[in-house]
């Protein structure tokens, strides 16, 4: 093993396709959240830092999602008109 790849690998460094792989697997839906999973729990990992901060964002997105969703979906049910069934705007002779 050459010298600088020992250095890389004793101080927890990851190589340009290491890194490329990381993001490959992490755009694979399910399989993203399993390997993000195994590296947030692997103390030893150098991934542990990005899979953790990965995690914040995840939550952070779902999030707002949920509050934008809450916002639509009252903005919407206010958007109904009123159907009071005793009211009727058509007459029946």
């Amino acid at each position: 093993m050459e010298p600088q790849q020992r250095d890389h690998q004793s101080n927890g460094q990851m190589r340009i396709m290491q890194w490329v792989w990381t993001l490959v697997l992490t755009g694979i839906p399910i399989v993203n959240i399993i390997m993000l999973i195994i590296w947030a729990a692997d103390r030893a990992n150098p991934r542990r830092n990005f899979a953790i901060a990965t995690f914040i964002v995840m939550a952070a997105v779902i999030i707002i999602y949920f509050i934008f969703f809450i916002i639509f979906m009252i903005i919407g049910v206010s958007l109904i008109p009123d159907t009071d069934p005793t009211y009727s705007d058509t007459y029946y002779y």
